[in-house]
């Protein structure tokens, strides 16, 4: 088997029968062909494996662990399996425009000095419709600035360079859920390495009270805390010590408030210039 471009990586448990079939075909439609996918599993009473099916297609990889290990192992599994020069990440519940891995390719090859490169992203809710855009600093310099106040990256978008991620330990932040990313993307720019965002909207990111981004919302913000004060604290601002102020008040209010509050304060009402539109 010839070694792919890309290496294309998702890890899941108990799959949606609706959003997983989703998010996998967006992934195989890519324009850029020169890929392989690879799901990692934990087992559950809720299997991927028949809703892999309806695909047929030698790029799809689907590993099903013969018990259930962790999230992060799931993740750093997933890193050890990849063989491309790069590599890219997608969640089971998110959509990918058809140009998104060859996009982010051609701009990672453009400058060899990227080693992690995220994208916009259109925010939808469960039923697919459009709540607005999420904008991230595209800079290098923008971004690490970032960093002192919130994870400038959005980790379903993420393309990068595998070797970069194994040889600084791969995901190992787990004492809260969904921070772990933000903890790896700290340890990549802390180390030196280039990172970006490209320009255009190129992920469909669900919104929804099921996710991981909306059941553990008090867990996310107490984790991004922690990180903040983990890699960045030495050289915070008054401005980022009153946005950690601010985060530390989220945590008395109601998870499904704390998401309306994201969705009216953070949400863009127009796309980055020149994101092209999803296919209906």
């Amino acid at each position: 088997m010839s070694r792919p471009l890309v290496s294309v990586l998702m890890v899941v448990y108990r799959p949606d029968p609706v959003y997983f079939p989703l998010a996998v075909r967006s992934i195989l439609q890519q324009t850029f062909r020169d890929l392989e996918f690879i799901i990692v599993e934990d087992p559950s009473d809720q299997p991927a494996a028949p809703l892999l099916a309806q695909f047929s297609d030698d790029r799809l990889r689907h590993v099903c662990n013969p018990q259930r290990t962790t999230y992060l192992g799931q993740r750093n599994q997933s890193l050890a399996l990849a063989r491309a020069e790069y590599g890219a990440v997608i969640d089971a519940d998110d959509i990918a425009h058809p140009e998104r891995i060859g996009e982010q390719y051609r701009l990672a090859k453009s400058d060899p000095n990227i080693s992690l490169l995220g994208t916009q992203l259109e925010v939808i809710d469960p039923q697919g419709q459009r709540l607005g855009w999420r904008r991230y600093p595209t800079e290098h310099a923008e971004i690490i600035r970032a960093f002192h106040q919130h994870n400038p990256f959005a980790h379903p978008s993420i393309f990068f360079r595998p070797e970069v991620l194994i040889g600084l330990g791969g995901y190992r932040y787990d004492r809260y859920p969904a921070c772990e990313d933000y903890d790896l993307w700290s340890r990549v720019a802390k180390a030196g390495h280039k990172v970006a965002n490209h320009p255009h909207a190129l992920l469909q990111y669900r919104s929804h009270p099921g996710s991981m981004k909306g059941s553990k919302i008090r867990g996310v913000l107490r984790g991004s805390r922690e990180v903040k004060q983990m890699h960045w604290s030495e050289d915070c601002t008054l401005r980022d010590r009153l946005r950690s102020l601010a985060e530390r008040s989220l945590l008395l209010l109601p998870p499904r408030l704390v998401l309306r509050l994201f969705e009216r304060t953070q949400l863009d009402r127009q796309p980055p210039p020149g994101s092209p539109p999803f296919p209906s």
